[in-house]
């Protein structure tokens, strides 16, 4: 069945004119024009500034925590990685690097290190929602669905949140098949926020495993009405059609998909017509 969510790349930058103040002209020069690079998404030319600052002044986790989040930018994820871990090992109790870190090993699919770095960030600072969302996020991407759907609760306690972090949460419910508490989290979506065909979706999903055919119909044509060429959409409408004894309208979903997408047509046709197929023998 076709659930999504969608997780993002946010890095915490941290502020340094205010560092260097009483410092020296060169080395305020410096991160000024760093900063500058950075803004205008000159990330090759603010890493080389960060890293001119930092041959001369080594001692920066700040700098070290900026310099990763450009590296990341430039898909250089090694020295992301270690630039992150060396403004860690100078100032051990920031939660900022932390959170930069998890996402960068999120981004590389490492998840029991992102889930870690995450963790720390939250422990140091549980009230940094970012860190916090970010820490739900990978856990529902590493299929941990039980500690996602208890980190987002968490995660919405602490602020109303977004229309996507009540989505996520909906989704690790449905993973961890708490079907009416899903449906609930979706029908709350849909009341509080704009509608989308994946919360629709979504919703038909679990009214599907509810046994609410009628219902998850319903929800999963307004889905399509929004995305009319999703087939997967089309796929979970065909079933719940077919749960509701309408093989009429599953037909037509099957007539859709045949030629958009045969794999998935064959495999309706199967639920359709299943125990009415006789096997060629020899």
């Amino acid at each position: 069945m076709h659930r999504k969510q969608i997780l993002s790349i946010v890095f915490v930058l941290i502020s340094l004119p205010s560092l260097i103040a009483a410092q020296d002209e060169h080395k305020h020069a410096l991160i000024d024009r760093a900063v500058r690079f950075e803004r205008a998404g000159d990330y090759t030319a603010a890493a080389d500034s960060y890293l001119q600052y930092l041959k001369r002044f080594p001692e920066s986790a700040a700098v070290y925590n900026n310099l990763g989040a450009n590296f990341f930018e430039l898909r250089r994820h090694g020295e992301a990685v270690a630039a992150l871990q060396k403004s860690i090992a100078l100032d051990p109790g920031n939660e900022r690097a932390y959170f930069n870190l998890g996402t960068v090993y999120w981004h590389l699919k490492r998840y029991a290190e992102s889930v870690e770095a995450l963790e720390k960030a939250v422990a140091l600072a549980p009230r940094h929602y970012p860190a916090r969302a970010k820490l739900c996020d990978v856990y529902l991407a590493a299929e941990r669905v039980g500690d996602a759907a208890v980190c987002y609760e968490k995660l919405l306690a602490l602020t109303p949140g977004d229309a996507q972090s009540h989505s996520n949460y909906g989704v690790a419910l449905l993973g961890a098949r708490r079907f009416d508490e899903a449906a609930s989290v979706f029908a709350e979506n849909l009341a509080r926020f704009p509608p989308r065909a994946e919360t629709f979706n979504n919703l038909g999903v679990a009214l599907l495993e509810l046994r609410r055919f009628r219902e998850a119909a319903e929800s999963l044509a307004r889905a399509l009405e929004i995305e009319p060429g999703n087939e997967a959409m089309r796929y979970n409408l065909a079933i719940a059609e077919l749960a509701a004894k309408n093989k009429t309208a599953a037909l037509r979903q099957y007539s859709f998909l045949k030629k958009t997408n045969p794999a998935l047509a064959g495999r309706l046709f199967e639920n359709i017509f299943r125990g009415k197929i006789v096997p060629a023998r020899n």
